[in-house]
């Protein structure tokens, strides 16, 4: 079948509607600007009954080049869908950290460590090994690594690298994605056409990105703590530091339940990322993406 080549531009289709995870519904830049919500009916009428163990258990594959790219970009709402007991699977490219200096000496110590932080949250996380800044978005191989990976899995959702990046392994991890969950059909043991139904990309950090305008945006507020705290994790990983090391701010929320939040260096980045998109779409923290696919996407998908 040849895809719809307006699919992406109607803004219908970017429209998404209230998440069974989350706790209010996601914008898109159409709506956005008309000061409207998309909201899907019969979701909405699913989240008032309160029985989400009615729902279908939904798969997320999120896919980073670097150790914890996909935390960066799409952890908040992989807390949600982990909390509300939905297979959330993350995909690590470039984990060859015999090619990174600061792992060096410390490659399985530092896989043990992720895989036990991914193992908190309720992730699946998996090593595809190749070495940094060594990758390229049309290699054959990696594309029908990833299309297995994809025709395994079966994600409803699957998120990916923007590739409007400076960072080479974003830009070729996100080609790499786009064409196997696409096209696993020409590129796995399946010769089915099983396009995924839905793909988001994510900016990994705003200094990496050059051109990243995202479509939709989803409510985080009631995961923003765990999302930093992750980001903890990630970074003590990244640096091989322990977690209270890498904390370089603290960020304290008032109210009646007051909280503090440890940041990281790639935590207040995000957190600042998070407050704006919050104030665009009216909630405290929010997180935005870039549809890339989502021509099949229905009311059945979430």
């Amino acid at each position: 079948m040849m895809p719809d080549n307006n699919a992406c531009d109607d803004p219908a289709r970017h429209g998404v509607p209230r998440r069974d995870f989350l706790t209010s519904s996601a914008l898109t830049a159409g709506a956005m600007l008309a000061g409207t919500l998309a909201v899907n009916k019969e979701t909405k009428a699913a989240e008032t009954t309160g029985n989400l163990k009615s729902q279908p258990r939904k798969t997320f594959l999120a896919v980073g080049a670097h150790m914890s790219d996909a935390e960066l970009g799409a952890g908040g709402v992989l807390i949600q869908a982990a909390r509300a007991g939905h297979r959330v699977v993350i995909v690590v490219v470039v984990s060859d950290y015999r090619s990174w200096l600061p792992t060096v000496g410390h490659e399985e110590e530092t896989k043990r460590k992720l895989l036990a932080l991914a193992d908190k949250y309720g992730f699946e996380k998996r090593f595809l090994d190749y070495p940094y800044h060594q990758i390229n978005g049309g290699d054959l191989e990696l594309k029908r690594k990833l299309a297995e990976i994809y025709v395994e899995v079966k994600p409803q959702v699957a998120f990916i690298h923007n590739v409007g990046d400076h960072w080479p392994d974003h830009v070729a991890c996100g080609q790499a994605c786009h064409d196997a969950f696409l096209f696993s059909h020409g590129l796995s043991h399946d010769m089915h056409e099983h396009r995924c139904p839905l793909i988001y990309a994510f900016s990994a950090l705003p200094g990496e990105t050059y051109h990243f305008e995202p479509d939709v945006y989803y409510d985080i507020s009631d995961a923003i703590p765990d999302y930093m705290e992750l980001l903890v994790g990630c970074d003590a990983c990244d640096m091989v530091r322990p977690a209270e090391e890498v904390v370089n701010y603290e960020f304290r929320t008032l109210g009646k339940a007051p909280q503090t939040l440890r940041l990281s260096p790639h935590g207040a980045h995000k957190l600042a990322d998070c407050l704006r998109y919050g104030s665009i779409t009216g909630c405290t923290f929010a997180l935005g993406f870039r549809t890339v696919w989502g021509r099949r996407r229905g009311e059945k998908l979430l």
